[in-house]
């Protein structure tokens, strides 16, 4: 998709953000329904395709439709052979726009023209990809129609072979949605006429068959190097497409020696009547596969007596050309042997997770802030973006510390993603306040003063609907109660307490209002609060409080960690980081990247975390997606529910597990990184995101999870009635704690939803009524 960049200074989209976040970069290509654009999801840093629609189409009300119904339908396209559609609608100005991921592949008719003729066997790779997105678009009622080499993107693969995505479904047919009006009107023929199908060329109604007929037609011209009809006209193209035997491949190119298992295949492929071709796509690729598993098996057989290939640590006896493993002499015929081997050993890979490496003045700086409290509570923050190694630097700086002697509470974001109101405060509290807890999951606060008691009971217990204190009043409660909480567990140890707040920027707003005002009114107790987080983020801290940037990795410590497997072909990926350093989740990313068979990954993390996503399995790609919607605490039980057309969950999840993506936790699961998550979740399309959240809004009724949660998935799933209800009451709860920020974002959200509503005249416009 990236292959056919042109410049366009004087287009007035460039350098423009659509809704969504969208910036629009730069112009790729012009096709005959719109402009296609490189542009950066903003909030990731990640690259993304955006297709616009011609202006001079929006005149014509079915162009229009044919754009917004290739949304709907690509937009549930879960498939890693499918191009994924994350995200739809309108610019500011009314201009449809779909946002795609980003391709770096080069279609399959400039591979056939640079590459070819292409190898039986990597012919056969490439259409059972196509096959296989063609399966997954078919079950759910996707027709392509207008399916040509243009429209099949190839990456080559470290490893060999293609990674092959189908895109453009912009003549796509939803034949089960009986409400939309009919886009391809009867007598109006869509398609390109070199790869159309005779019922197609003839008006008539078209099922995935018509796909599999020019799937054949690309299989007879990759084979070949011709297509099967060609004419002056498209219209007679067409017509010889209804009436004309097609022509035996194996005169068309007799030069190929065209092996009669493939002749058979394009015979039944090219059928005229679509009910004696292949009946569905995964036919005709277990069809390929047989072919061609047969052509090999009888090249095999007629190349038995060739000698074999040297493999790494092995050589060839020069004097009986015998291959056998490294040694002074030939075990074959005793000879002397070259000292060296003919094949070069495979690098070895270092081992993951990688070591730590280059922080040891970040742990300095830690070891400072901690060696010079004094009996007061200090404040102390690491600054760094998502990957720079902020929470395996905190987790170094914490086994350490409690080594030495103190007290440690390591607090996180709800896993939910969702601010559930006071979960950080409530972790910390718990450990704090372990010991008077007693297996109880409220702690005893009959002796602590009445507004400390208040609160705790409000963290733990939820609030009292008889409460009447003020907003003011109850966060000054808060705060006390953590000043309590902190003198209470001083006493339990002799060294300090450090409380390390990871992912500062993600907890709810309440927890991060206790954290800053027990800072700005510090007790006198021996305390550090660490807090990691992003940059940019206010953390109401003041600047008393000292804080460090954490940077990337210097290169130098880079060829250290990859000095053993290949460092210069990662290092031209990583060479212009400069004084910025590397991202320590980068170079653990290239590693994985590569050893998958990637072959040449993005300088951006995200766009590289994206593209291994991409290569994953549908069924690993798919339980991936649903761990990233639930959160960090998933329970195996709620993939029957969310991903119930998975058959193997178990071995999905130990592909995620051994790719580094998914780590299994207690009971639970959840991604390896909150980075994978956000990709994960930006990267599903769009009409897969609704459903996923419409089943996290099952799990979360049986399993009781937090209204936050609740009204989060129900808002993405735009389930309206039930979202603005819960959307409701989230923000009078946000309002009564004094979480404005919480308020606000659950008032725009409904919103948002209510708009939404109006315009498909769910509810009636409050202005008109």
């Amino acid at each position: 998709m990236g292959s056919v960049r042109t410049t366009a200074t004087d287009d007035k989209l460039i350098g423009q953000e659509l809704p969504g976040g969208y910036l629009i970069l730069d112009l790729l290509s012009v096709g005959g329904m719109g402009r296609v654009y490189r542009a950066e999801q903003r909030v990731l840093g990640r690259t993304v395709a955006v297709k616009i629609i011609h202006p001079h189409l929006l005149s014509d009300e079915n162009s229009a439709l044919r754009f917004m119904t290739e949304a709907r339908a690509a937009s549930q396209l879960n498939h890693p052979n499918s191009i994924s559609v994350i995200d739809f609608g309108r610019t500011d100005d009314g201009q449809p726009y779909l946002v795609m991921e980003f391709l770096r592949g080069k279609d399959l008719a400039r591979v056939a023209y640079e590459d070819g003729p292409l190898s039986f066997v990597r012919i056969v790779d490439i259409l059972r990809q196509v096959l296989f997105a063609l399966s997954d678009a078919h079950e759910m009622g996707i027709v392509h129609r207008d399916l040509k080499p243009e429209n099949i993107l190839c990456e080559p693969l470290r490893r060999g072979g293609d990674h092959v995505k189908v895109v453009d479904f912009g003549l796509a047919k939803l034949k089960q949605d009986a409400t939309m009006p009919n886009v391809t009107s009867p007598g109006i023929v869509c398609g390109t006429p070199d790869y159309m199908a005779p019922e197609q060329g003839r008006g008539d109604p078209i099922d995935g068959r018509t796909d599999l007929y020019a799937v054949g037609v690309i299989l007879f011209q990759l084979l070949t190097g011709r297509l099967p009809f060609e004419a002056e006209s498209p219209t007679q193209v067409v017509m010889m497409h209804l009436s004309i035997p097609v022509p035996d491949p194996t005169q068309v190119a007799p030069e190929r020696n065209i092996p009669e298992p493939l002749v058979s295949v394009v015979s039944k492929a090219l059928e005229k009547d679509a009910d004696h071709r292949f009946q569905d796509a995964l036919e005709f690729a277990d069809a390929l596969k047989e072919a061609i598993d047969q052509v090999e098996a009888e090249e095999k057989e007629r190349s038995s007596g060739v000698p074999p290939v040297p493999i790494a640590g092995s050589v060839q006896c020069p004097a009986c050309e015998s291959v056998v493993p490294l040694q002074k002499f030939c075990g074959e015929c005793g000879a002397r042997l070259p000292l060296t081997s003919v094949v070069p050993e495979a690098p070895s890979v270092p081992s993951l997770p990688l070591p730590l490496v280059g922080r040891d003045e970040d742990l300095a700086w830690l070891a400072d802030r901690r060696d010079q409290l004094v009996e007061e509570v200090a404040g102390a923050r690491l600054v760094g973006e998502s990957g720079a190694g902020k929470t395996r630097l905190l987790k170094e700086f914490l086994g350490r510390a409690e080594s030495a002697g103190d007290l440690v509470v390591y607090a996180t974001p709800d896993p939910h993603g969702a601010e559930v109101a006071y979960f950080a405060l409530r972790e910390v509290l718990g450990v704090l306040l372990k010991r008077r807890k007693n297996g109880a999951t409220m702690p005893d606060v009959s002796d602590a003063p009445d507004d400390v008691a208040a609160a705790v009971r409000e963290v733990f217990e939820g609030p009292r609907d008889d409460d009447r204190r003020s907003v003011l009043e109850r966060r000054f409660a808060l705060a006390e109660a953590l000043r309590w909480a902190l003198g209470q567990a001083r006493q339990q140890t002799n060294g300090a307490v450090i409380v390390a707040l990871d992912d500062l920027h993600r907890m709810d707003g309440a927890s991060r209002s206790a954290f800053a005002d027990a800072l700005g009114e510090p007790p006198a107790v021996k305390t550090l609060i660490l807090a990691a987080h992003v940059p940019g983020f206010e953390t109401g801290w003041g600047a008393a409080h000292a804080a460090r940037v954490i940077s990337g990795l210097p290169t130098p410590a880079v060829s250290r960690l990859l000095k053993a497997s290949r460092p210069g072909e990662r290092l031209r990926a990583i060479g212009d980081a400069g004084a910025r350093g590397v991202l320590p989740m980068y170079v653990e990313q290239v590693i994985r990247f590569t050893l998958e068979g990637g072959k040449e990954p993005p300088t951006r993390l995200a766009d590289l975390v994206a593209d291994r996503v991409a290569g994953l399995e549908p069924d690993a790609r798919r339980v991936l997606q649903a761990i990233a919607v639930l959160g960090d605490e998933v329970e195996p039980i709620a993939f029957g529910t969310m991903v119930p057309n998975v058959s193997d969950v178990l071995g999905a999840l130990n592909q995620l597990v051994q790719g580094g993506m998914v780590v299994r936790h207690a009971g639970t699961l959840s991604t390896s990184h909150p980075l994978i998550r956000d990709v994960v979740l930006a990267a599903v399309p769009a009409g897969v995101r609704r459903d996923l959240h419409f089943r996290a809004v099952k799990v979360c009724e049986e399993s009781g999870a937090p209204i936050e949660a609740h009204a989060l998935h129900a808002f993405y799933s735009q389930d309206s009635f039930q979202a603005l209800l819960l959307l409701e009451q989230v923000a009078d709860r946000a309002s009564a704690r004094g979480d404005t920020q919480a308020a606000v974002l659950a008032l725009r959200r409904g919103l948002e939803l209510a708009r939404q509503e109006i315009a498909r005249g769910e509810l009636d416009d409050p202005l008109r009524a």
